[in-house]
């Protein structure tokens, strides 16, 4: 039985930054608020130095901080390790989440989380609020650590990045001459128990095309179908959790209610089929390419003599959807609402061309790692559309299609891509890509993983494992700066849900991070 606790956890000082952090606004592209609290802690520190902060910049490149202490005493002269953090969160469902309601609780075997939102998000993830632990505890963790005193010795520099969760604009593009150090610590990883060495790289797909907008017939309403609830999630982490698209699942509904494109039962006594046009379709939530949607909409019309008929048949279908994908009600919630007039439906052959096309859109797993199959290699996310009047016309309209595609594997994303321009070619779309982001590659024979690896041993035991992961992370394009000279592992908390209202940080392993971090700062210096 979970029961209500408050937010405590230690290290009492990663805590105390942590929550004072849930209380600034700090949505991606907009995270001045968590700048000027970084800059604030550095002038109280003694010895920590600014060596970059460009208050007034608007490039993500250019809004970046970076800190450093110099070595003293025995490492005196010694290089800097580097550690890094992303200040910008996911806001989900919007940003207006802030301050955020942080509170604890204990799950069915006594362990304590804690969480962002309403209390009974526990139970009702839909009720929550995204935490920010991602990057968060990061951040905090960082400001902790040079507030220790055990380590004002030692040679520390600090890399805080802008806009991670938009493409992570900050890390492709600041200055490579900001940093000295060459042994790199990113702080963004999300088990505790694993040590990430290598993740995917990926980019994003546009599918853009022109549809024909018709006048709705006198005799025709308008309906808002709605699809909520469902769990989402990081589209790297959770990319293989058999996680509902809301996108996906309102097309499905509407194929299957439409009479041009399924035919069914159109005087039988089960699910019938209409003459429905689309007039929108849309995320309803904030639409970041990196996270699965969880909630959707679309706008519609058809004859004003279906109306309860077809309300009680869209229920119908995705109830069946529901309890075919073994999901609580809480976990998938659809809603019929009248919406107000609009004069302008797209007519039925764009209505037709755009459920087909989104239908055939690649979503989940496309391929996993041969050698480890238990690995993803590639994988796509549809994560946005849009539908909108052509400028200057009122017969025309513009959709828009937003998917992020990753991959681990070269030849394995040309693939996906050649997939995704011929599904666009069939339905007359133009298909574009863009946004790439360099995957990172493992290197086995890294000095900083082994030292990392031994300092897990001794915090987990066997527990541990050294891996790569589906996930980007800014890691490469670190890398990519930077090439072998820089060497680089990626090390968290234990997060679960990031990127959705059921985010959850698992507070015992914010200590093991820290004393991971700690520990590992100390071995790498043991020589000196």
């Amino acid at each position: 039985m979970s029961k209500i606790l408050d937010d405590y956890f230690e290290p009492k000082a990663v805590h105390d930054h942590f929550i004072e952090l849930t209380k600034l606004y700090h949505p991606s592209g907009e995270e001045d608020s968590v700048r000027e609290y970084i800059i604030q802690c550095a002038k109280e520190m003694e010895g920590v130095e600014v060596t970059y902060y460009e208050p007034d910049a608007k490039y993500p490149g250019e809004r970046v901080i970076v800190l450093r202490r110099k070595g003293s005493g025995k490492y005196s002269g010694a290089p800097y390790v580097t550690l890094q953090a992303h200040m910008d969160m996911v806001c989900s469902p919007n940003k207006n989440i802030f301050p955020l309601n942080v509170f604890g609780y204990t799950d069915e075997e006594g362990v304590k989380w804690i969480k962002a939102g309403d209390k009974e998000s526990v139970f009702y993830p839909e009720k929550g609020t995204t935490l920010g632990a991602d990057d968060g505890i990061g951040l905090a963790t960082i400001l902790a650590l040079l507030e220790d005193k055990k380590l004002k010795d030692y040679p520390i520099e600090c890399l805080f990045t802008a806009q991670e969760e938009t493409e992570m604009i900050g890390a492709a593009s600041f200055n490579k001459n900001l940093l000295e150090g060459r042994m790199y610590i990113n702080l963004d990883a999300e088990n505790a128990k694993i040590i990430i060495y290598g993740s995917a790289g990926g980019c994003r797909t546009q599918y853009e095309g022109n549809v024909t907008l018709l006048p709705i017939p006198s005799d025709f309403i308008t309906l808002k179908l709605s699809i909520s609830g469902l769990l989402g999630g990081h589209s790297g982490v959770n990319i293989n959790a058999g996680r509902l698209n809301s996108i996906k699942v309102l097309t499905e509904a509407l194929i299957r209610l439409n009479n041009r494109l399924t035919n069914l039962d159109s005087l039988g006594k089960s699910i019938k089929s209409y003459d429905l046009r689309l007039i929108s379709m849309e995320r309803d939530e904030d639409p970041n390419l990196y996270k699965i949607p969880s909630c959707a909409s679309a706008i519609i019309t058809l004859s004003g003599n279906n109306e309860a008929e077809f309300g009680s048949d869209f229920k119908a279908y995705c109830e069946a959807l529901r309890v075919q994908s073994q999901l609580e009600k809480s976990e998938f919630v659809c809603d019929v609402q009248k919406a107000d007039y609009i004069q302008n439906s797209l007519d039925e052959a764009s209505t037709d061309t755009l459920l087909c096309l989104l239908r055939q859109i690649p979503y989940g797993v496309i391929r996993t790692i041969p050698t480890l199959p238990n690995l993803v290699e590639t994988s796509c996310n549809l994560a946005n559309i849009a539908i909108r009047p052509k400028e200057g016309s009122s017969i025309e309209g513009i959709v828009e299609i937003n998917v992020s595609n990753r991959s681990s594997d070269f030849d394995s994303m040309k693939n996906l891509i050649q997939i995704q321009k011929t599904i666009g070619r069939l339905y007359r779309y133009t298909v574009e890509t863009g946004n790439p982001f360099p995957s990172w590659k493992p290197n086995d024979n890294s000095a900083l993983l082994d030292k990392a690896k031994n300092v897990y041993k001794e915090i987990h035991g066997d527990a541990f494992k050294a891996t790569v992961i589906h996930a980007g992370l800014e890691c490469s394009y670190v890398l990519e700066k930077y090439g072998d000279e820089m060497d680089c592992i990626s090390i968290g908390p234990t997060i679960m849900n990031p990127h959705t209202g059921g985010e959850s940080l698992k507070t015992a392993t914010v200590e093991q991070l820290y004393k991971a971090v700690t520990s590992l700062i100390q071995s790498l210096f043991v020589a000196l």
